[in-house]
């Protein structure tokens, strides 16, 4: 059975106007992927696909938790998500031949199709939706504080800590100073 055909969406025989399909994704779902970053979650995609005549407005809204490691302790936090992805899908042969960065809420399918299949655009959301800063045990209310004996260690190999000054930073401490 192809582990795909779950996010085939049969448009072809759709009427014109809203139409809801639901999505549980969990680790299964990112093993399907090659060095995908997130391997643990808990996640729902509601997509609401709205069928107009020669094109689709898409809206996926996806919510529930990644499981990553805290940036600061390394300790294993269940990380909340919760985004809107709107997407317009159009019909066009030879869209692909135009780079127009401007378009980038836009997808374009040949009008010979007949599926489309939103796996990938549910991938690529979900990984959008990990914050690119840090992400820390205090960020997640339910997690807490860090892991303070892991920030006991950590603070103890810091170079700040040690109590003999490097030698090798002398020659640029004397430019910094002037």
């Amino acid at each position: 059975m192809n582990p795909f055909r779950e996010f085939d969406i049969a448009f072809v025989g759709l009427k014109p106007g809203q139409h809801r399909f639901h999505y549980d994704i969990d680790s299964t779902f990112f093993e399907l992927f090659e060095h995908s970053p997130v391997r643990r979650a808990k996640i729902t995609v509601d997509l609401i696909f709205d069928k107009q005549n020669t094109f689709f407005l898409l809206n996926f809204q996806i919510s529930g938790t990644i499981h990553v490691a805290c940036d600061r302790c390394a300790d294993e936090i269940d990380f909340p998500i919760d985004a809107d992805y709107p997407l317009v899908v159009k019909f066009d042969e030879h869209r692909e031949e135009i780079n127009d960065d401007s378009l980038a809420d836009v997808v374009y399918i040949p009008h010979s199709e007949s599926i489309f299949n939103v796996r990938q655009l549910i991938y690529e959301f979900v990984i959008l939706s990990v914050p690119m800063g840090r992400i820390t045990c205090e960020s997640v209310p339910s997690k807490g504080k860090c892991n303070t004996e892991t920030l006991k260690i950590l603070n103890h190999l810091s170079p700040e800590s040690s109590h003999q000054p490097d030698p090798r930073w002398d020659s640029l401490k004397k430019i910094k100073n002037k």
